[in-house]
């Protein structure tokens, strides 16, 4: 399965979400992960100045992530 970096994770929120700063703009439902293909969670919003965005993503709470990490999708 290829991947396509989208970005780097920014924040570990208390609710248990990932926010990305984001490089590209993946769609909702899309299917995060990093490098190594571990699955973490998937994409349910877009937000900030459309000029350097965000991407919110629910965490599946495995594997470890850790902010600075790169994330990516499969590219479609």
């Amino acid at each position: 399965m290829p991947l396509k970096k989208i970005g780097i994770i920014m924040h570990l929120t208390k609710s248990n979400n990932i926010v990305i700063k984001a490089e590209e703009i993946p769609e909702i439902n899309d299917t995060v992960y990093l490098k190594n293909k571990s699955e973490i969670g998937r994409v349910v919003e877009v937000f900030g100045p459309v000029s350097s965005p965000f991407v919110l993503v629910k965490y599946n709470g495995k594997p470890e992530v850790e902010e600075g990490k790169e994330v990516f999708i499969e590219i479609k």
